[in-house]
């Protein structure tokens, strides 16, 4: 009878034991495979970029292991910075512009700063397209970086592709510096006109400032 009755007894402890054990590889596999983050970031500053990855509790996006970066830096970023054509600072990247992001097995989503790393990566006929060009076009190149480099800074990525555009063709630097001046002076009037449309007055104070600092002080 006692034996029956510590049986019984018992049963309750494995019970939960195997119960806690299930749920506990029930959840494993639920973060294992939705709980995964993986994206990567773009430093202004320092023209470098990076991936990064960790696992988080999924619907509640809580962050349960150490962040793992990797750096993602193009060559053709890598020579800019050697050129100096980009001026990094002597202290390391402290901001970083999100570029894409991906959960689980959700679609990775880009982010304004992918578009600047699109270029940074474009390849043509198996070498990279901008860092060929630089190297071809160094007087052209110095005054293009430069601009890319303070848009950068000013998270105004959504403005680049068209500037891309405009300098491919071009082959004289004079030029090349006329159109990039005309081009961001008209980006900069309908940036600030939309932004006061839309009440952000503070915002499009601090865009004006900007773009009268970049006449006064020409690359």
């Amino acid at each position: 009878m006692s034996k029956a009755k510590s049986a019984v007894n018992r049963s309750p402890f494995w019970v939960i034991l195997i119960s806690t054990c299930v749920l506990a590889l029930v959840l494993f596999g639920i973060i294992r495979t939705t709980g995964y983050v993986e994206g990567e970031e773009f430093s202004p500053t320092h023209f470098r970029s990076r991936k990064f990855t960790f696992y988080e509790i999924p619907l509640i996006h809580l962050q349960i292991t150490p962040i793992r970066r990797t750096t993602t830096t193009p060559l053709t970023a890598l020579m800019l910075t050697q050129k100096n054509w980009i001026k990094q600072p002597d202290l390391e990247p402290s901001t970083w512009h999100l570029v894409s992001l991906q959960r689980g097995n959700e679609d990775p989503v880009d982010d304004d700063a992918a578009l600047l790393m699109k270029q940074l990566r474009l390849h043509r006929d198996g070498a990279p397209f901008w860092k060929t060009w630089s190297t071809d076009h160094p007087e052209m190149a110095q005054p293009l970086w430069q601009s890319i480099g303070t848009l950068s800074k000013r998270e105004l990525y959504l403005v680049m592709p068209r500037l891309f555009e405009i300098v491919g063709p071009l082959d004289d630097p004079d030029t090349l510096k006329t159109m990039i001046s005309d081009y961001l002076q008209t980006e900069y009037t309908s940036l600030i006109r939309d932004m006061r449309a839309a009440g952000r007055d503070e915002l499009a104070d601090a865009l004006a400032k900007e773009a009268a600092s970049d006449v006064d002080s020409p690359n």
